[in-house]
């Protein structure tokens, strides 16, 4: 039996911030396209959310088009 933990979050939180708490408490940010939650598992009819935070200069360079 897996034990369930509910974290409460408000509107005004980030993803960043999410994602976060999702990976210090060893869970993954979850979705079924209605609802975000943090879970210890991915059930059925969820997808997990993937963040990656990128440093601002590399970010910058990525946007930039290339000269072809």
């Amino acid at each position: 039996m897996i034990h369930a933990t509910i974290l409460a979050f408000t509107d005004d939180t980030t993803v960043d911030e999410l994602a976060q708490v999702a990976k210090a408490s060893g869970m993954h940010l979850i979705s079924n396209g209605f609802k975000v939650v943090v879970s210890p598992i991915v059930p059925p009819g969820f997808f997990k959310i993937a963040v990656k935070i990128k440093h601002r200069h590399r970010a910058v360079l990525e946007a930039m088009p290339c000269a072809a």
